[in-house]
């Protein structure tokens, strides 16, 4: 994962946190805090202490099983919902120290989260592992390389590699090891030799790049090398699977192509057919693309969560029929798809559209005559439906029409609400240097960690003595103690809750003067609200929205791309992009 390197809480601000969640009534966070008061601070946490006594008196906590604390620990790991994970799990060890699936999950957020300081009180309750315990030695192997004791995780290394030597989590935490002990021509080869059987070479790769900066070896040469060695011959689905995502780092997207079509021809895959969907749209093939995108709800079929007997709609006219169009992806998709609901509006009178509930103030004002509900809690007086359509199908039956015949949206896409545009725009006061939100970070699978960065990173590209305001919108858990633990007095937290107060969000990001962010949600509410907005993309990623240039210019006509000139290189996207954000018209003090 990327690492971030955040500040540990104080027993005192655990204690205080801790207060005020069960005050709340967040069961789940006050166990999380009392947890990791008694676990970090066992000999002092007293409060924490008489919480935990406090928690397990709720009669729903005291009759939950141990099956419902795992059953429900097994569907967070699956859905990547970490926050959540840790606070299950972390409920579950109270009411059942020690044990050992959920301290797996708890210490499986604790890495994906960046928690250093949860895993050794995670892990230490365990004991110590057989020689035979696959699972426990490589978590205590996991915690040395954490804590950076490589000589002593390369012992429980090797004998894990004898025990399992095609275990992929195993090589890659050898390979951090190896790289701890700047052994990387052995890190090197350990990942390549065992990248033909990588079930996500992609990650591997991941792996590879800084790998080889460090052994002096330039990164695209060796992986283009790699590739005509081993798999360009795309003679298996193997090699099919790593060329593909070979040449995705190369930013070679016909090889992408050429590599995901071998693979389907060896094997049915609807992953990497929905790759094969994107990669299209990417090169301008629009055509194609949108006509294998549909297989999206094989590939994830958690997408396809509205089952209906109602009509497919295909873009007719409906006079007095009723539509019903369900959002089916992450917010920023869900905000860009919700574009083509412009398209609709000559066509359809009776429409119920179902949304993340965080934006249907911002569609709700753009569309009054439609009536928006929250998709996860959808009314019962909803009327019958005569048509549905997933909101992905706008997309597919209008874009063609829209790109062809030069049409564009009105811009901006959306407005903030207006009394919290004017309420935090007089907290922000007058504006005597340029001001800049900022995100670095966005998921927590093998893409979102390709495309994400640190903060220090971001902030490398700026000057020291630049006079800059910047506001940090990052969304995630621990993000406010990392803007404190980089020290740069430039850098501001919002104020806000980033994740769900999107009305203060929208507000603060119209009062910048631009934005500067990773492809994450934050780049799509930037421009919508038609903010300049900087997008970080990485060298591995076909993302269609960005990288076809019609398409953005559609959607997103004040977005500016900054793409890594090198695979897994940021400082020259990072530094370009904010000498345009400090360029655009508005980056200058106000006059008074």
């Amino acid at each position: 994962m990327t690492s971030v390197e955040t500040a540990a809480k104080t027993l005192e601000q655990l204690e205080a946190e801790l207060e005020v969640a069960f005050r709340e009534g967040d069961v789940g966070e006050a166990a999380l805090l009392a947890w990791e008061s008694t676990a970090r601070f066992p000999d002092k946490s007293s409060v924490g202490r008489i919480y935990i006594k406090k928690i397990l008196r709720d009669p729903y906590v005291a009759n939950l099983r141990l099956e419902d604390f795992q059953k429900n620990a097994k569907a967070l790991r699956e859905e990547e919902e970490l926050e959540e994970l840790a606070r299950l799990s972390a409920l579950g060890l109270l009411r059942f120290p020690a044990q050992r699936y959920l301290s797996l999950s708890l210490l499986e957020a604790a890495e994906k989260l960046d928690k250093k300081e949860w895993m050794q009180p995670v892990i230490e309750p365990l004991g110590q592992p057989e020689d035979d315990d696959v699972v426990l030695l490589n978590v205590v192997a996991s915690l040395a390389n954490v804590l950076g004791h490589y000589e002593r995780a390369q012992q429980f290394f090797e004998k894990l590699l004898l025990l399992e030597p095609e275990n992929e989590t195993v090589i890659q935490n050898y390979s951090a090891t190896l790289t701890g002990l700047a052994q990387y021509k052995r890190a090197i080869d350990l990942l390549e030799n065992h990248l033909p059987k990588a079930t996500k070479p992609r990650e591997y790769v991941h792996r590879l790049l800084p790998l080889y900066r460090l052994a002096g070896f330039e990164a695209e040469d060796e992986l283009d090398k790699l590739d005509r060695r081993l798999f360009e011959g795309c003679q298996n689905l193997e090699a099919s699977r790593v060329h593909a995502d070979l040449r995705l780092f190369l930013q070679d997207t016909p090889g992408v192509i050429f590599g995901l079509e071998q693979l389907l021809g060896h094997q049915w895959d609807p992953e990497a057919a929905f790759d094969l969907a994107e990669a299209k749209l990417g090169s301008g093939d629009i055509t194609e693309g949108l006509s294998r995108y549909g297989v999206r709800f094989e590939a994830f079929p958690k997408l396809e969560w509205y089952k209906t007997s109602a009509r497919k709609y295909v873009g007719q006219p409906l006079k007095d029929e009723w539509l019903f169009i369900w959002g089916e992806q992450g917010i920023g998709d869900e905000i860009m798809f919700t574009m083509f609901l412009d398209a609709m509006v000559p066509r359809v009178k009776n429409a119920v559209i179902a949304l993340d509930q965080r934006l249907i103030p911002a569609f709700e004002n753009r569309h009054p005559h439609w009536r928006f509900v929250d998709r996860l809690n959808l009314p019962d007086d909803l009327p019958t439906f005569d048509y549905a359509c997933p909101m992905g199908d706008l997309m597919t039956l209008f874009l063609p029409d829209l790109l062809e015949q030069g049409q564009t949206f009105e811009q901006p896409m959306i407005n903030p609400d207006t009394s919290r545009f004017e309420q935090i725009s007089q907290l922000l006061a007058n504006k005597t240097k340029p001001r800049i939100a900022i995100s670095w970070r966005g998921g927590s699978d093998a893409n979102g960690i390709i495309r994400s960065m640190e903060l220090s990173d971001l902030m490398s590209g700026l000057p020291s003595e630049t006079q800059v305001e910047i506001i940090s919108l990052q969304y995630d858990e621990g993000h406010e103690q990392e803007v404190i633990a980089h020290g740069d007095r430039r850098v501001a937290l919002s104020g806000l809750n980033n994740r769900f107060d999107l009305e203060g969000v929208f507000a603060l990001i119209r009062c910048c003067d631009a934005v500067i962010t990773i492809d994450n949600a934050v780049a799509h509410f930037a421009a919508a609200l038609g903010v300049p907005v900087a997008v970080l993309v990485p060298a591995a990623q076909t993302q269609y929205r960005w990288k076809n240039q019609s398409i953005k210019e559609l959607l997103f006509p004040s977005a500016r791309l900054f793409v890594q000139y090198k695979p897994g290189d940021w400082p020259g996207a990072v530094e370009a992009a904010w000498r345009y954000a400090l360029e655009t018209p508005d980056a200058k003090p106000s006059r008074s």
